[in-house]
């Protein structure tokens, strides 16, 4: 009888131990099947909806999970790649410059948009950069595309990058809108939709600025991949890939059908969205335009901690075309 017993125990032993193995097994599948996507707000990143829309990574590698998040900076999502909770995120290419210089596992997996940029005022008095004073801009926050731009104009028609420094106030492209339209600041530097909504309301106008230092087409909005993803599940890397070639692919060639996909998230109907996704600045590419120009620029004045790269291919992964 005790034979018996420590025989049962033994096999359940056994029994319990490849049951762990086992579960341990399927933890590191899951591990491997499982995508966190971080994006921001705003047309730039209508790619990322048509991907989640049509599930189009699935469509090239089965089984996997997705997890969507929606964070208001490319500074956050950049603390999410730091953190190792977000495997593929898209921002402007200032904070990805910032983030791949400081050292921040990630690289650039494929352009994604050149989105409109303009300066709007609730004050008619202010026409240009010198006009401005002690008034307000709001702007997504210090380092962002957008402040990088200001500070191209700002060098070009100042004499100083950071002339401008002072009258920045940090807010989220909605909450920019809502505080010029409020009148609690007098301009925003923005990007579609908001600039399309705010030039149609009554006493918003454009302060004539950027298309000097940013030309229309030039690289807005890109997609970056943390390096542990590429390396350790180049499948699941490549399915996203594929997945971003066939969105950008299906925006310019199914402007009506992505309009009323899109129209919904910004409330307006499809024939409007149309109408924006046709504006000549409004450009969907996988290929990265003007962005060691815009690393050069950063590196020149002072908005990198670190020596700026020296090449493309220190900010992109192999299979990136552009310059």
């Amino acid at each position: 009888m005790k034979h018996r017993k420590k025989l049962i125990a033994i096999i359940l032993t056994l029994i319990l131990t490849v049951s762990l193995a086992a579960c341990g097994g399927d933890s590191d599948s899951d591990a491997k099947n499982k995508l966190t996507i971080a994006h921001q707000y705003g047309m730039a990143y209508a790619p990322l909806q048509v991907m989640k829309e049509q599930k189009l990574i699935e469509k090239y590698y089965d089984g996997v999970e997705i997890e969507w998040s929606v964070l208001n900076s490319g500074s956050a999502i950049t603390e999410g790649f730091a953190g190792g909770s977000i495997d593929v995120g898209a921002m402007g290419v200032g904070p990805a410059i910032t983030g791949i210089t400081s050292g921040v596992p990630y690289k650039i997996c494929s352009n994604m948009s050149a989105q409109p940029h303009k300066i709007m005022t609730n004050n008619p008095k202010i026409k240009s950069l010198k006009d401005i004073k002690d008034e307000k801009i709001a702007l997504v926050n210090m380092g962002s595309f957008q402040h990088i731009v200001l500070a191209m104009a700002a060098k070009e028609q100042l004499g100083d990058a950071h002339a401008l420094d002072n009258n920045i106030v940090a807010m989220s492209h909605p909450d920019g809108m809502s505080a010029l339209l409020s009148g609690s600041v007098d301009c925003q530097l923005t990007t579609s939709p908001y600039v399309f909504k705010e030039a149609a309301e009554t006493g918003i106008s454009e302060v004539e600025a950027l298309e000097s230092v940013w030309p229309s087409g030039n690289s807005f909005i890109v997609a970056v991949a943390s390096t542990s993803l590429q390396e350790e599940n180049p499948e699941l890397y490549d399915a996203v890939v594929k997945a971003f070639d066939d969105a950008i692919e299906f925006l310019n060639s199914n402007t009506k059908e992505a309009a009323e996909m899109l129209c919904e998230a910004e409330d307006v109907d499809a024939a409007t969205m149309e109408k924006w996704l046709k504006d000549k600045d409004c450009v969907y590419s996988t290929e990265t335009k003007g962005l060691m120009d815009f690393a050069n620029f950063m590196s020149d004045n002072g908005f990198l901690e670190n020596d700026g790269p020296k090449d493309i291919s220190d900010l992109v992964f192999d299979n990136v075309k552009g310059n």
